[in-house]
C-alpha cells in the first residue's frame, strides 16, 4: 500500500515542477488535500522518505526514485512540507497542530541533514531544511526536551570521538541515575543515525533508513516519557541534565581537541579523531602522501609544545570550571622550534560545522525575547547545557584568532618573496588556510555574540556574570583589532594575484607552484565550476584569455578559484566589523539592563569605544558605537560614578578632544545637504528618531545632546564658543588623538581620518549650514538664556523675512492651492491641465489662478537649496524649543508653519507638522488659542493637514507624523471644531479601505484608529442622533469587512472601537445584534491569533449591557462555555481564556451562569491538575477569588460539595 502512496505521491509532485499549467494547477489541488487529509503526518513522513533517498542522475535506474526523484521535485516536497509547517504553527485550528511526534522526528531528520550527509543531491537542499527547523523551533516547547541541544554540544562543538563518549558515559554515577541512563541511549541511538545518515547511498538506502527509523522511534518514547515525568520538577531537570556533562563537580564532558583540527594521531599518518570530513578528506590524500612520512614523527614532537594551561584574560569562575578539556597545539610555539607543515592536513570545514551548530542553538535562544516565567524556565535549562561548553568555545576561539594572526605575521616577516622555493609553496598554503580559517572563526564569534547578546536581552545568567573579567577582556581586544595588521598578508594576495595575471611571462614553475598552494582550499566552498575546467581543456593561444582562465578557473585540483580567496578578505572585514557592532550592541545591553554588574567593566571599555570613532569607518558600527556610548555615559550618571578615578570623562580635555570629533559627524557636508533635499519619509524618521536611526550624524546628535546632559560644566564653554563664533562651521578640529587610556595627555597623536570640512565659505549653502549647525549645538546644550538670546539675534530675523514674503504673495493658500474639497482624488489626472501638479509662482501669479491650483507651491526663490536649509534651521528650533511661542508670536509662527505645509520637500512639510503638534502638546496661555481660533488659524491648519493625509494615502504614502498632528489638534480643540467630526469619520473610513489589503506602517494604523476612537466618542458625546447613524451605517459596514477578511494588524482596534459602540447602546438595533452573535461563533475563536482579547473586550461591553442583551446572552451561554473550553484546551490561548470566565464572574449576574459552575469547577480543577506550573495556579485561584467576591462564598462551597458528592 505505502509503494502505491509513494508512487502518487511522486506522481503528484512530478506534475508540480511541470512546464504544463493544467499539470501544476493540477498537482496544486491534490497537494492541499493531502495536508487536509487525517493522515497528512504519514504522507509528510514519507516524503521526508522521498527527499532523503540519495538521487543522483548517473545511479543506474533501480526503481522509480531513480528516474523521478530529481532536486526540483524534492525541493516542491520540501516547500509544500515548510508551507505546511507555517499553517500549523500560526493557526488555532486543531486539524492544523502537529504532533510532539511528528515535531521531533522532523526536527531529527533536520539536524542529520544539515550536520551530517555527505550526499551532494541532500545537501544542496540545507537552506529548506533548516527553514522547516526554524520554524519548528519558533513554534516548539523548550528544544532542550528533544535534545537537540545534547545532540549539538556533545556531538558536533565538542571534539571528542565516540569511543572517548563510550568511556565518560560508563559511569556508575550515571547509570544509576535512570534518567541520565536514558538521555545517553538516546545520544548513543542518535549517533548510530549519524554514521548512517553519513555513509548512506542508493545501494544501502531502504535497509539503513529503516534502522533510522527504528531509532527515531525509541528516541520519542525516551523524549515523551521524560517529559511526562519532569514536567514540572525543573530542579531534577537541571540535576539530571549537568550530570550527564559532569562526573562529581568536573565537567569532563567536553573537549576541544587541535589534534582533531590538524588531522594528528599518535599512530601517525593523517587519520581524523573523529569522522566529521571523510568525503572531503579522501580527496587530498593523494596530495598528503608524500608528507605522511613527516607527519608520522608530528605527535612525538608537539608533545613539548601542546598547551596544558589555557590562556584566560581575565578573573572567572570558568578557569576554575576548566579542567584540562583543551588540548592546543601553539602554531607560533611550533614556529620556534622549526617544526613545519602542520597545516597541511588541518581539516578546513572544522569550524565551518560548529558554526551551522552554533546558528540552530542561536536558533533555539532567539524566539525567547520576554523576561517571562515561560522564558526564565526554558532559559535555565538550555544555559544548563551551553553555559560552560559555548563560552568556552567562545574563548577558544578568541585565542585562536591571535594566534592565526600572529602566525601569518611571523611567515611573513621571515620568508622570502621568491615563489619557486619549495618551502615557500609550503607557506603560501599555511597562510591562505591560516586565513581562511579566521574568517570561519570569525563567523563562529559573532553567532556566540548574538547568544549572548540574547540570552541576556531576557535576564543575567549567574555563569555570565561571573567570568565578565573574562568577557570584557576579549571584548576590548575585539574592538581594537586592527585589520591593518593583516596588511602584509594582503599585499601577498595582491602579489599573487598579480603573478597569475601576468602568467603569459611568469616561469611555469611559479604558476604550478601558484596552483599547488590553493589546492589545500578544496574543502572550503562547493561551487560548480565545470563551465570553467571545459575552458581549461580548449587550446587558447590568446594570452589575454589565459590571463583570465588563471583567474577563474580553478587551481590544480582544488574547485577553489583564486577569487574565492579574494572574496574571503570582503568577507573578514565584513565579519570583524559584525562581531565589533555585536560587542558593541553587548555592551550597550548591560550598562542599560544591569548596571550595577557590569559599571566598571563598562567604564573601562569607553575608550576603546572613543577610539572607534577614529579608526573605524563603517557607518552601522559608527551609529552603533554612538548609541553604546550614550548608554555608558547614563550607565555613568544612574550609578553615581561621576567622580570615579576610571571615569574619563572627568578630564576637560578628554571631553574637548571627543567633542571635536563628534562635531566632524555633526557638521554638514555636501551629501548631508542633497540627501536632505531628496529626502524620502524615511530618511526624516532617522533624522527625528536619532537614538534608533542608522544615520552617523543623527547619531552623534544624540550622543553629544547625552554628553552635555551630564557633563554640562565641561562642553557648555566649549559649544558656547563655537555658538558665538561667527563662522562655526570652519573652526578647525584636532588632528585628533589616541585614547588607548583615560589619560588626556596621550590623546594627541592619533591621525584624525576624513576629518576636512566639506562646507567652505564659498559655497552658497555655507550660511544656512552655518546657523543649522548652531542649532543642533544649542539643542544639545539646552540652555534657556543661550537659546533665547539666539531667538532673539537670528531665529527670529530670519523668520520674520520668511513672513514678509509670506504676506505679500501667499495671503490666501485656498486660492492658490487646492483643498479637501476641490480636489478630485480618485482621478488626479483631471485636476489640471498642469502635468507636474506644480505651479510656478514667479510668473505670471495672477493670471487664471482658480483655473490653475496646484498641490504644491514651488517658487524657486523662496524655495532653493541655502532656504530650504534655514527653514529646517529654524523649524528645529522651533520643535526643541516650542516654549518660544507666546501671544505675542503665536500668529506669526503658526502662519509660517501653515505655509511650510504647502511645500513639498518631505523634510520641511513634516518637520512643519512636528511643530505643530510639539506646541500644542504643553501647557498653553488660553489667550493662544482664542486668537488661533478666531483668526481661522486652527481651522486652516486642520484643512491642509486633512488633504495632506489623504492625498498621500492616494499616493500610497502612510505619513504618521500627519496623523498625529490631526489627532492634536481633535484632543486640544475638541468641541471647538465640531464641524470636522463627520468629514474625518467619512475620511478615516475610506482611508481604512484603501489601505486594508497594504497596512505597511504599524504606527500609521495605531494613529488612524485612535484618531477614529476619539472621533466616534465626541460624536457620541455630542448627541446629534444623525451623526451617531453614520457611525452604524458606515463604520460598522467596513469593520464587517475587516473581520470578513481578517486584516490581522486591523483587528484589535476594531473591537476596541466596537466595544465603544456597544458601550454607547441604549437600544437594541439589527447591527448591535449581529456582531454579538457573530462574537459567539467558533470560527471566529478559532481564526483569531493573538486577538482573543479583542473580542472579550467586545464581550464585556455586551455583558454591561446585559439588561439590554439578557436574551440573548442567557441562550449563548452554552456557546460560550464551549468557546472556553477549546481556549482553555488550545496551548496558545489557554492563559486568554480566563479573561472570558472572568468577563462572566464580574460582569453577569449569577443566575445567568449558576446551572454551568458545576462542570465549569470540574474543568478548572482538572485543567490544574494537568498543568501543573505557576501561571495556571495563579490563574485558576484569580479566577475562583473574583467569582466568590462578586457572588456569595456560601455558593462556591456548595458547588464543590456537589462535585465532591458526585465523585463519591
Amino acid at each position: 500500500m505505502e509503494n502505491q502512496i509513494e508512487k502518487d505521491m511522486i506522481s503528484i509532485f512530478t506534475q508540480s515542477v511541470s512546464s504544463n499549467f493544467e499539470d501544476v494547477k493540477y498537482s496544486e489541488e491534490k497537494i492541499n488535500n493531502l495536508y487536509n487529509d487525517s493522515n497528512k503526518e504519514e504522507y509528510i513522513r514519507i516524503l521526508l522518505k522521498l527527499i532523503m533517498y540519495p538521487y543522483n542522475e548517473n545511479n543506474e535506474n533501480k526503481n522509480v526514485y531513480d528516474s523521478t526523484l530529481n532536486r526540483n521535485v524534492k525541493v516542491s516536497m520540501l516547500i509544500s512540507i515548510k508551507n505546511f509547517i507555517k499553517k500549523s504553527i500560526h493557526s488555532n485550528l486543531e486539524n492544523m497542530e502537529l504532533s510532539t511526534d511528528m515535531c521531533i522526528f522532523i526536527k531529527h531528520i533536520c539536524l542529520h541533514v544539515l550536520l551530517d550527509i555527505n550526499n551532494e543531491d541532500i545537501k544542496s537542499l540545507q537552506k529548506y531544511f533548516f527553514e522547516i527547523l526554524v520554524n519548528l523551533l519558533e513554534f516548539n516547547i523548550c528544544d532542550d526536551y528533544d535534545y537537540l541541544l545534547f545532540y549539538i554540544i556533545i556531538l558536533y562543538i565538542n571534539d571528542y570521538n565516540y569511543i572517548d563518549l563510550v568511556h565518560i558515559f560508563n559511569n556508575e554515577e550515571k547509570k544509576k541515575n535512570q534518567d541520565a541512563f536514558k538521555i545517553i541511549e538516546c545520544i548513543m541511538l542518535y549517533i548510530q543515525n549519524k554514521e548512517i545518515f553519513q555513509n548512506i547511498n542508493q545501494h544501502n538506502f531502504f535497509m539503513e533508513y529503516n534502522k533510522i527509523l527504528q531509532n527515531l522511534e525509541t528516541i520519542k518514547n525516551i523524549i515523551i516519557n521524560r517529559n511526562n515525568s519532569l514536567n514540572d520538577d525543573i530542579i531534577n531537570y537541571i540535576n539530571n541534565t549537568k550530570r550527564i556533562y559532569k562526573s562529581g563537580d568536573k565537567y569532563n564532558l567536553f573537549m576541544l581537541n587541535d589534534a582533531l583540527l590538524y588531522n594528528i594521531s599518535p599512530e601517525g599518518g593523517v587519520p581524523t579523531l573523529n569522522n566529521h570530513n571523510n568525503n572531503h578528506n579522501h580527496n587530498q590524500n593523494n596530495n598528503n602522501n608524500n608528507n605522511n612520512n613527516n607527519n608520522g614523527n608530528y605527535y612525538d614532537n608537539l608533545s613539548g609544545v601542546t598547551t596544558t594551561n589555557f590562556d584566560f584574560r581575565g578573573k572567572g569562575t570558568i578557569s576554575k570550571d576548566y579542567n584540562n578539556n583543551i588540548k592546543s597545539i601553539d602554531t607560533n610555539t611550533l614556529f620556534h622550534n622549526n617544526i613545519m607543515n602542520i597545516f597541511s592536513n588541518m581539516d578546513c570545514n572544522h569550524f565551518k560545522k560548529k558554526y551551522i551548530a552554533l546558528k540552530i542553538i542561536r536558533k533555539i535562544i532567539k524566539k525567547y525575547k520576554n523576561n517571562d516565567y515561560v522564558s526564565k524556565y526554558d532559559l535555565k535549562i538550555i544555559l544548563t547545557h551551553i553555559e560552560y561548553p559555548v563560552t568556552l568555545y567562545f574563548i577558544y576561539l578568541f585565542n585562536k584568532l591571535n594566534e592565526y594572526t600572529n602566525y601569518i605575521n611571523l611567515k611573513l616577516n621571515t620568508s622570502t618573496n621568491n615563489f619557486n622555493t619549495s618551502n615557500n609553496n609550503m607557506i603560501n598554503d599555511e597562510l591562505n588556510i591560516c586565513f581562511y580559517n579566521m574568517n570561519s572563526i570569525l563567523m563562529n564569534m559573532h553567532v556566540f555574540l548574538k547568544i549572548f547578546y540574547n540570552i541576556n536581552m531576557i535576564d543575567l545568567p549567574e555563569y555570565y556574570e561571573d567570568n565578565f573579567d573574562i568577557f570584557f577582556n576579549i571584548f576590548y581586544t575585539l574592538l581594537l583589532y586592527d585589520e591593518d595588521i593583516l596588511n602584509n598578508y594582503y599585499n601577498h594576495l595582491h602579489l599573487i594575484k598579480t603573478v597569475l595575471k601576468g602568467s603569459a611571462v611568469a616561469p611555469a614553475g611559479a604558476l604550478n607552484n601558484m596552483n599547488r598552494s590553493m589546492s589545500i582550499m578544496s574543502t572550503i566552498h562547493n561551487n560548480n565550476n565545470n563551465n570553467n575546467n571545459n575552458n581549461n581543456n580548449n587550446n587558447n593561444n590568446n594570452n589575454n584569455n589565459n590571463n583570465n582562465n588563471n583567474m577563474k578557473n580553478t587551481f590544480g585540483n582544488s574547485n577553489v578559484t583564486l577569487n574565492d580567496l579574494l572574496k574571503c578578505k570582503e568577507h573578514f572585514n565584513q565579519n570583524l566589523i559584525k562581531c565589533k557592532i555585536m560587542i558593541i550592541d553587548v555592551i550597550k545591553i548591560l550598562s542599560e539592563n544591569y548596571q550595577d554588574e557590569s559599571k566598571i567593566y563598562v567604564i573601562k571599555l569607553i575608550c576603546s569605544l572613543i577610539q572607534i570613532l577614529y579608526k573605524e569607518k563603517d557607518k552601522i558600527l559608527l551609529c552603533h558605537n554612538y548609541n553604546c556610548l550614550s548608554s555608558s555615559i547614563k550607565l555613568i550618571h544612574h550609578m553615581n560614578l561621576e567622580k570615579n578615578d576610571l571615569n574619563p570623562y572627568k578630564d576637560k580635555e578628554f571631553v574637548e578632544k571627543v567633542i571635536e570629533r563628534v562635531l566632524n559627524h555633526i557638521r554638514l557636508k555636501n551629501i548631508d545637504i542633497d540627501e536632505i533635499i531628496e529626502a524620502d519619509l524615511e530618511y526624516f524618521r532617522h533624522d527625528l528618531n536619532n537614538v534608533n536611526s542608522f544615520s552617523i550624524r543623527s547619531t552623534s546628535i544624540y550622543f553629544l545632546k547625552t554628553l552635555c546632559n551630564n557633563y554640562f560644566h565641561l562642553c557648555f564653554p566649549i559649544l558656547e564658543c563655537k555658538i558665538l563664533t561667527k563662522d562655526a562651521l570652519l573652526t578647525l578640529s584636532s588632528d585628533g588623538m589616541d585614547i588607548t587610556n583615560k589619560s588626556s595627555g596621550s590623546i594627541l597623536n592619533m591621525s584624525n581620518l576624513n576629518n576636512t570640512v566639506s562646507i567652505n565659505k564659498n559655497d552658497p549653502c555655507y550660511e544656512a549650514c552655518n546657523v543649522e549647525y548652531k542649532v543642533q549645538l544649542i539643542a544639545c546644550l539646552n540652555h534657556s538664556n543661550l537659546t533665547q538670546n539666539f531667538y532673539e539675534h537670528m531665529i527670529k530675523d530670519l523668520m520674520n523675512q520668511f513672513l514678509v514674503t509670506i504676506k505679500m504673495k501667499y495671503n490666501n493658500m485656498d486660492v492658490l492651492c487646492y483643498n479637501m474639497e476641490n480636489y478630485n482624488f480618485e482621478s488626479p489626472q483631471m485636476n489640471t491641465s498642469n502635468n507636474n501638479n506644480m505651479i510656478n509662482m514667479n510668473n505670471n501669479m495672477n493670471n487664471n489662478m482658480n483655473n490653475n491650483k496646484c498641490v504644491w507651491l514651488r517658487d524657486d526663490d523662496m524655495f532653493n537649496t541655502p532656504n530650504c536649509i534655514y527653514l529646517l534651521s529654524i523649524l528645529k528650533y522651533l520643535l526643541n524649543n516650542r516654549n518660544i511661542c507666546t501671544t505675542n508670536n503665536a500668529l506669526d509662527i503658526f502662519l509660517f508653519l501653515h505655509f511650510l505645509l504647502y511645500n513639498e520637500k518631505i523634510m520641511i512639510h513634516n518637520y512643519a507638522c512636528l511643530c505643530i503638534n510639539r506646541i500644542f502638546n504643553q501647557i498653553l496661555n488660553e489667550n493662544i488659542y482664542k486668537i488661533l481660533l478666531e483668526s481661522n488659524m486652527v481651522q486652516r491648519i486642520l484643512n491642509r493637514l486633512l488633504f495632506l493625509l489623504k492625498y498621500n494615502v492616494h499616493n500610497k504614502i502612510l505619513n504618521e507624523y500627519i496623523l498625529i498632528t490631526i489627532l492634536r489638534i481633535f484632543l486640544i480643540f475638541t468641541y471647538k471644531i465640531s464641524d470636522f467630526y463627520v468629514m474625518v469619520l467619512l475620511m478615516i473610513d475610506n482611508i481604512i479601505k484603501l489601505i486594508i489589503n497594504d497596512s505597511h506602517n504599524p504606527l500609521f494604523n495605531h494613529y488612524l484608529f485612535e484618531l477614529l476612537t476619539i472621533i466616534i466618542s465626541l460624536i457620541y458625546k455630542s448627541q446629534v442622533q444623525q451623526h451617531i447613524q453614520q457611525i452604524e451605517d458606515v463604520i460598522i459596514t467596513t469593520f464587517s469587512q475587516i473581520l470578513q477578511i481578517y486584516i490581522h494588524d486591523f483587528i484589535p482596534y476594531v473591537f476596541q472601537i466596537l466595544s465603544i459602540i456597544v458601550d454607547n447602546t441604549y437600544t437594541i438595533q439589527k447591527i448591535h445584534i449581529k456582531i454579538l452573535n457573530h462574537l459567539y461563533e467558533m470560527d471566529l475563536w478559532k481564526s483569531t491569533i493573538g486577538n482573543v482579547n479583542g473580542i472579550i473586550c467586545v464581550l464585556k461591553s455586551y455583558f454591561k449591557k446585559y439588561n439590554i442583551f439578557n436574551d440573548i446572552i442567557k441562550n449563548n451561554m452554552q456557546q460560550l462555555f464551549n468557546i472556553y473550553h477549546y481556549c482553555l484546551s488550545n496551548k496558545k490561548l489557554y492563559t486568554d481564556s480566563f479573561q472570558i470566565i472572568l468577563s462572566i464572574f464580574t460582569y453577569l449576574p449569577l443566575d445567568s451562569y449558576e446551572s454551568f459552575l458545576k462542570p465549569l469547577f470540574v474543568l478548572l480543577f482538572t485543567f490544574l491538575q494537568h498543568y501543573k506550573n505557576d501561571i495556571i495556579k495563579i490563574k485558576v485561584v484569580h479566577s475562583l477569588s473574583v467569582f466568590i467576591l462578586k457572588t456569595n462564598v456560601a455558593v462556591f462551597i456548595t458547588t464543590l460539595d456537589t462535585i465532591q458528592d458526585g465523585k463519591k
